[in-house]
């Protein structure tokens, strides 16, 4: 395989893993769950102290990617906004 088809081949991994999220938390929406997404993280530290607040605070499922947020439970989702938003 050379690098352009490995290239194209990443992307197309890449590209059905968002789509397949988007129907899965579509679902999750559906099923009631809450979903934020936070602007931008102000800097890696930002991240890594969501992460750690995260642990610490919400113990109901919840999932993340990047700074795109889904939880299981509205009383997890406000206090996570009110923190965070």
């Amino acid at each position: 395989m050379n690098l352009e088809e490995q290239i194209i081949e990443e992307l197309g991994t890449k590209m059905q893993s968002e789509m397949d999220r988007e129907i899965l938390w579509g679902m999750l929406k559906n099923l009631g769950w809450t979903r934020v997404t936070l602007d931008r993280f102000t800097d890696n530290n930002h991240a890594v102290d969501i992460s750690y607040w995260l642990a610490d605070n919400i113990k109901n499922p919840f999932e993340r990617n990047g700074a795109d947020f889904i939880f299981e439970n509205d009383q997890d989702a406000m206090t996570f906004i009110l923190r965070w938003k």
